[in-house]
């Protein structure tokens, strides 16, 4: 019999459910395993829903998954769905230095106290139902709570890895999209791009909206006819680049486009409201309307006018941490990037060769910690294919405090020179950065550290930083 979570609060009360404080909760969601993918999950998340009252058919949802650029896309999204005046929640997979990370609402963290009731609750309601639920399955859960409380309009859910047997794939989503298809090295969903693609597809639901940022043309037309075979609405793909500042649009511009896609589907598909910011037309033209617009329409336009997709980029671009950040301010400029698998690499690498080409580096020196879901050999390849552009050092570390497998540093050492790369494996992120600072220019030079989210989570932990 499933207790509801009313019931396990009284139960709670009674003595048979713990009340844990902050630091409790984290200890135990760190105890827990992280994800898993299969339909076990699937059904504890059923059964998690039942004991919340539903909770997931009660908040709009969007479901993002892909390849790479999930959480930025979800970022993206939800800055334009905030600016057209919506409470926006958003839930990613990932944190850099605290749970509070992944659930926000208009861009604050959850603090504290909020983080611990709602996730305390759902712990608890699935201890007395004897749920053995994943710290993916709760947070989703206790993130849905949290937002529903909040009166939130929509929230987006990120995928933690592939779709049909994520547990955001019980969710019944008003939109889902998929950034990229590309091999990620972990090897779950097979090594067969559109198999894999195929998967991905099913965080969505008949009558859902799906959108797409896949580049093959060909695996699109696939993914588009197993939509409509299954009552999905298929939305026209990502073309075009969204207009982000340089470097950015190269790198962001088709997610940041994808983000524009899912907000305009979500004000004018779902909602019913015209939107001419998201449809960046310099006039107001409503739909249906025909012919040149007016001089009235002109002179309303000059004297009020529409704010512009180009324009909020120009003024309210930003990232999230570890993707492709900056530290300017640090002599030698230092880049954080949590790239964990070849295709961010490679989109990392041609950030830091367009860095190069706006103003040339003097010293480029990557300090690289993998996990062993990153295929060594083909990551070495890409760095040595950017150490031509770009010449440099490269500085293989250890990842400390990670629950999964990771390379060794004098592993990697030895692959690079194999694949005539000269790199140098050392005992800690401390020792590659003061080894890095002695091979680049302190005002020109470049450090970038990156491999996993792990790698970056360690620099910030090392400044002595807990919280964001």
């Amino acid at each position: 019999m499933i207790t509801s979570l009313e019931q396990a609060r009284k139960k709670s009360d009674a003595g048979l459910g713990k009340i844990r404080n902050y630091a409790e909760v984290v200890e135990h969601l760190d105890g827990l395993k992280a994800a898993e993918y299969g339909e076990a999950s699937l059904r504890r998340m059923k059964e998690l829903d039942q004991c919340l009252g539903g909770i997931t058919s009660k908040v709009d949802t969007i479901v993002v998954g892909g390849t790479n650029g999930k959480s930025s896309a979800v970022h993206f999204a939800a800055k334009l769905l905030r600016e057209e005046g919506f409470n926006v929640g958003t839930l990613l997979s990932t944190h850099t230095l605290t749970y509070n990370e992944r659930i926000s609402r208009n861009f604050e963290s959850i603090i504290n106290k909020s983080f611990t009731d709602y996730v305390n609750d759902v712990i608890n309601a699935a201890e007395i139902n004897k749920i053995a639920a994943t710290t993916h399955e709760i947070l989703i859960c206790a993130a849905l709570v949290y937002f529903h409380a909040e009166k939130t309009d929509v929230v987006f859910v990120e995928v933690n890895y592939g779709g049909k047997y994520d547990a955001a794939s019980y969710l019944t989503p008003k939109i889902a999209a998929v950034t990229r298809v590309a091999e990620d090295g972990k090897g779950l969903l097979g090594q067969d791009l559109d198999a894999m693609a195929l998967e991905l597809l099913e965080i969505g639901k008949n009558g859902t909206w799906f959108i797409s940022a896949e580049q093959s043309k060909l695996r699109l037309q696939k993914m588009k006819a197993w939509c409509e075979d299954r009552g999905m609405k298929w939305a026209m793909p990502i073309r075009k680049l969204a207009s982000l500042p340089y470097v950015y649009e190269q790198l962001y511009g088709r997610t940041a486009s994808l983000g524009e896609r899912i907000a305009q589907i979500y004000v004018e598909d779902i909602k019913g409201r015209f939107s001419p910011f998201l449809r960046g037309n310099l006039l107001a033209t409503q739909k249906g309307q025909r012919g040149r617009p007016t001089l009235e329409a002109k002179r309303q336009a000059e004297l009020n006018p529409i704010k512009t997709l180009k324009g909020f980029w120009n003024e309210h671009f930003n990232l999230l941490r570890g993707r492709f950040e900056l530290l300017d301010k640090e002599n030698p400029t230092l880049l954080l990037d949590n790239a964990n698998n070849l295709d961010a690499l490679s989109n990392l690498f041609l950030g830091i060769r367009l860095v190069h080409y706006q103003k040339p580096v003097k010293g480029l020196a990557l300090i690289m910690g993998m996990t062993k879901a990153t295929n060594a050999i083909e990551a070495i390849k890409l760095t040595r294919y950017l150490l031509k552009k770009v010449p440099g050092h490269v500085f293989f570390i250890p990842l400390v405090g990670s629950d999964v497998a990771v390379h060794d540093g004098q592993d990697l050492s030895v692959i690079a020179k194999e694949l005539n790369v000269k790199a140098k494996a050392c005992a800690s992120l401390a020792e590659a950065l003061e080894q890095a600072k002695a091979v680049v220019d302190e005002r020109d030079g470049l450090i970038a550290i990156t491999g996993s989210n792990g790698v970056v989570s360690e620099y910030w932990k090392a400044r002595g930083i807990k919280k964001f």
